[in-house]
């Protein structure tokens, strides 16, 4: 107990992570400390509140979150912090936390909705160009993409600012790296360029990026947009307003 706090102390033994020396140190001080008893059942208590799944999936991303600038020690009295807060809100508010865990009417999140919905790998992309050497480029930056290097594919694709193909995937490229502005951006020269392959696929991916910024007045106005247009987003669009509302 000397080198942990009393906090990841409890943590370790309800995740079965004490060795043997500790785990009888622990039952020792459970049996003779009624304060830390207590402790202990109320932190097995949360726990098992946040099993629910929505309660769960908001503790992983906050933990994951913060975990990047925190040490260990900090994150587990951190966690300890959030889950006790939750559990007070289940206690006293139970219309408050039912909102809190979208239970109320939208089902899922925008920016669940977008991670749902944004996959490249099927983004019919094709290079039609009679410059072999562009082509050559663009499959570069292509590999890389794939290969989640999104920076490289970037710093390629910006040598050919005047190529659709280009711009679509960096659009591609920044929505991996959650630089949506930039993202947006792109896919707008793709689209006010008007004579090329690649609108369809430049609306749809824009119409992403509003959700993954929470803007659902802008990417409803962009899928009806395509459901008028009956492109080969219609179907997909129509499904994600559905989510939406």
């Amino acid at each position: 107990m000397k080198t942990y706090s009393k906090t990841e102390y409890i943590e370790r033994y309800l995740d079965g992570q004490l060795k043997d020396g500790e785990l009888w140190e622990f039952k020792i001080e459970l049996e003779k400390n009624p304060e830390f008893a207590r402790q202990v059942k109320l932190q097995q208590e949360i726990n098992e509140t946040l099993s629910d799944t929505n309660k769960l999936k908001l503790r992983k991303q906050l933990h994951s979150s913060y975990n990047k600038t925190q040490r260990l020690q900090v994150v587990y009295q951190w966690k300890y912090q959030i889950a006790a807060a939750i559990t007070i809100l289940i206690l006293i508010g139970g219309g408050l936390s039912s909102n809190l865990f979208n239970n109320g009417s939208k089902q899922i999140d925008n920016y669940t909705i977008y991670t749902n919905n944004f996959n490249p790998d099927n983004s019919l992309f094709t290079v039609r160009s009679g410059n072999n050497d562009l082509n050559a480029e663009l499959k570069v930056a292509v590999e890389a993409f794939n290969n989640e290097d999104y920076l490289r594919a970037i710093k390629i694709l910006d040598g050919h600012k005047n190529n659709m193909a280009a711009k679509l995937y960096t659009g591609f490229s920044f929505m991996k790296l959650s630089d949506f502005d930039n993202a947006i951006s792109n896919f707008n020269e793709v689209i006010e360029n008007d004579n090329n392959l690649f609108i369809d696929q430049a609306e749809y991916n824009l119409a992403l990026c509003y959700l993954a910024k929470d803007n659902s007045t802008e990417a409803k106005q962009i899928l009806n947009n395509i459901i008028n247009k009956q492109s080969v987003y219609s179907n997909k669009a129509k499904d994600i307003i559905n989510n939406i509302e």
